[in-house]
Formats: C-alpha cells, structure tokens, sequence
C-alpha cells in the first residue's frame, strides 16, 4: 500500500467554506505539501464568504483580497464546489470516505440579540440582514427595508459601514458593488438623518477615527 502522501497516494483534504479561512488554510495546505489535492465546498453558488457579502460595497480596499483568492483557486490542485451544503446536500459520512482530512471554516451568520424590549417589532433588523441585502446575498437580496424615515444604528462593527450606505447618493454608490437591488432602493430613499447609538462613549467604539470623518 502506498504510503499518504505521496505521489502514489496524495493527500485528499476538503475545506468547508469559501471564506478567507477557506482560502488561506488552502494555501498553506497546497504550499506545505506538494502532492495535497484540496476541494472547497460552498453551500452559496458564489465564494468568498463575508468578504462578498459581509463588507461595505464602497470597501474596495478589503475586497480586493478576492484577488489573492482568485490565485489560489486557479491552482492545478485546487477544486471549488458551490451549491453544496455539507450536512445536507453531501453528509460529513459522504466526505469522510473520500478524504483524510476535513477543514471546517465555515464560520458563523449568527446574529447577536439584544434581549431589549422592542427589538422584534417592525422596523427593527440585524445588521447581518441589512448588509446582506445591499451586497446581494441569496438570503437576504429580497428583503425590504422601510427608507422613508430617519434611522438609528446601534453600534457594532459594521455600524459606520451602514450608516455611510444609507448616507451616500446613488450616484456615489453606483460605482461601488452594490447590488442592484439595493440601489434602486436607496435611490429612491427619502431618508434625512441617521442616527448612530452606543450604550458606551467614542473611545469604546469598534470603528476608527478615519471612517467616522468619511461621514462627512
């Protein structure tokens, strides 16, 4: 029998997701061992994970990581699966039988709860549904948002990002990668103000100096 890892018997690994953790442990993978085959599987018809779909479309800058992306994935050794949800479409027993290792870095899309009274009602979204919405996510690109009334954001991570979304004109947007969805939406918003609320001050705050000024 022929030993793992070598030319007679690669090393089979698959990855579960698409995301950077995907791709990067890919690289290491297909770096360290020259005779590693590895297959992605994504349960989206599209990769990349939170880099598509969870960053500010106007975010060119972290988006163009995709391009180290597109690197790795036109390796010789290199497969991508999309459409396929492990665990449903193709169980863990399936994959088991068909390669040594498994990689899960499939992360999370939970969304963190307030437990405040009112945060059920109309009116109220994650920022997961609304960030997903604007940058075409299959789960959320039909979702509708009411944008003819001021709006609080609630501070977190990606509390800047919306509020800069739901700030700028369609023609600022129209050159980002917006979905087109969303920006015939926000086109027509009648939204004035925007509101930013943090239960602590500025310097507890996860976003920087530099993206509060491009708020203008």
């Amino acid at each position: 029998m022929a030993m793992l890892g070598t030319v007679e018997r690669p090393l089979r690994v698959a990855v579960v997701g698409s995301g950077p953790s995907g791709f990067y442990a890919a690289d290491a993978l297909l770096k360290a061992a020259p005779v590693c085959t590895v297959d992605m599987f994504e349960r989206q018809p599209t990769p990349y994970g939170l880099v598509r779909s969870g960053v500010a479309p106007d975010n060119m800058k972290i988006k163009s990581v995709t391009k180290t992306f597109e690197k790795i994935a036109a390796h010789e050794r290199f497969r991508f699966f999309g459409n396929v949800e492990v665990g449903v479409t193709a169980p863990v027993s399936v994959l088991r039988r068909h390669y040594d290792a498994i990689i899960f870095a499939c992360g999370t899309e939970t969304n963190l709860r307030l437990s405040i009274p009112g945060e059920d009602l109309p009116g109220c979204h994650t920022a997961t549904s609304f960030v997903g919405w604007y940058n075409g996510h299959p789960v959320y690109r039909n979702f509708h948002f009411d944008l003819t009334q001021e709006i609080a954001v609630v501070v977190g991570n990606v509390a800047v990002d919306v509020a800069r979304i739901l700030s700028r004109t369609a023609d600022e947007l129209k050159h980002t990668d917006i979905s087109q969805d969303a920006l015939d939406a926000l086109a027509e918003s009648r939204v004035r103000e925007v509101h930013i609320i943090g239960r602590r001050g500025p310097a507890q705050a996860k976003f920087k100096k530099n993206e509060i000024r491009e708020l203008g």
